[in-house]
């Protein structure tokens, strides 16, 4: 994190719900004008939408999953590099599950039901 979002990391860390560990809203709100950062850019790193994003800004519940993520980039753990490296990576292709449920690709379908009795 940057200096002065260390600062401000400690400030929001002390009003930090022990049961959650996630910074209240205003405090979210706060340390993202800290950064200097749009709504879209800060929540884009967590895999968040701005609209979303607004909507943690004002009070309403985070995902048990964004609230992980929120909670290990407060805590110094991931970075915004590894958040955005994260986003970068590309997802596995899924494969086809035949009938039978062997999970051959689908192209190879075809060949195995022509030959099974």
């Amino acid at each position: 994190m940057k200096e002065c979002s260390v600062a401000a990391y400690k400030q929001i860390n002390s009003d930090i719900s022990p049961i959650t560990r996630v910074p209240d809203s205003q405090a979210l709100k706060e340390f993202r004008k800290i950064k200097k950062e749009s709504q879209t850019r800060f929540w884009s790193r967590f895999g968040v939408t701005q609209t979303s994003g607004s909507r943690f800004e004002l009070g309403k519940g985070i995902p048990p999953p964004i609230a992980i993520l929120l909670r290990l980039y407060f805590d110094g753990i991931i970075s915004d590099g590894d958040l955005w490296r994260a986003k970068r990576r590309p997802c596995r292709r899924k494969v086809a599950v035949n009938p039978a449920g062997y999970g051959i690709p689908a192209t190879a379908n075809q060949s195995i039901h022509a030959v099974a009795p």
